[in-house]
């Protein structure tokens, strides 16, 4: 991998049959999952396709994810959710780059230290306010230049490292989540949101407790009034303000994906 993610990036082991624990360890892939689940979003991709005219009259929200559109494409897929999301990521936007690479990697830093030789150099670097500019006397003792530049570097150069560089408020990419937030979190909601949305289809009642069951979501018991456990009815409260939450978290990521916003 050539480029910089500032959130884990996706691995595969297999393109053609990816691990799935891998793939959902990426919030990319939660993000594009996202966008697959929004229908309005869907229904834009199937009107673009059938060659829908682009100067029409658009709302604001129509206009937003016609943007999204035209980066992220069509997103819709049939069969294995994991491979269809490696074609997408890894399908090639240009010579350059995948569409992965493309929304949301940082951009290749063309920077680097280096003798400047020409009067232009000088002038093009002079103007910018993220380059350091140095004179070095070349008769000067080599000890007392190495100090004199350890000193000018202390005092003007800031090194960003661990979490403050991983940070996506410093992110320059195209897209970039709009704050740190854990895939398993992720996963946890669309888990929630895909036992209920299939079973809405399938016209079966779920009720809460089965589905924290079956998406082996766990909470924390915690003894109120003195008592060592809930009780059953404090239980199902607690169960099913779970199983909400994350339901709720999943439509919210659903419906900022579509204008281009995730999680937030």
């Amino acid at each position: 991998m050539l480029r910089f993610f500032i959130s884990p990036y996706p691995t595969f082991g297999s393109y053609a049959q990816p691990h799935k624990w891998k793939v959902e360890a990426s919030p990319y892939f939660w993000w594009w999952y996202a966008l697959t689940q929004n229908a309005e979003y869907s229904k834009l991709t199937q009107d673009m396709v059938a060659g829908a005219d682009r100067v029409d009259t658009l709302t604001e929200q129509r206009q937003k994810m016609l943007t999204v559109y035209e980066d992220f494409g069509d997103v819709r897929f049939e069969g294995c959710r994991y491979a269809a999301f490696a074609r997408w990521w890894r399908n090639r936007v240009n010579t350059n780059e995948t569409r992965g690479e493309r929304l949301f990697a940082e951009p290749t830093l063309q920077r680097s230290v280096r003798l400047l030789q020409h009067m232009d150099d000088a002038a093009a670097v002079l103007s910018s306010e993220d380059v350091l500019v140095l004179a070095v006397p070349r008769d000067m003792q080599r000890q007392h230049i190495d100090k004199a530049i350890d000193r000018i570097l202390r005092k003007h150069v800031v090194t960003k490292k661990g979490r403050t560089l991983r940070n996506p408020k410093l992110s320059e990419a195209r897209y970039s989540m709009s704050k740190p937030m854990l895939a398993q979190s992720m996963k946890k909601a669309f888990d929630i949101y895909d036992l209920r949305t299939a079973a809405a289809e399938e016209g079966v009642k779920l009720s809460n407790e089965n589905i924290a069951k079956a998406a082996k979501i766990a909470y924390q018991q915690k003894p109120i009034d003195n008592e060592a456990e809930f009780t059953p009815a404090q239980r199902r409260r607690v169960v099913s303000a779970t199983v909400a939450r994350h339901y709720k978290d999943a439509k919210t990521m659903i419906d900022n994906a579509a204008v281009g916003c995730f999680p937030k």
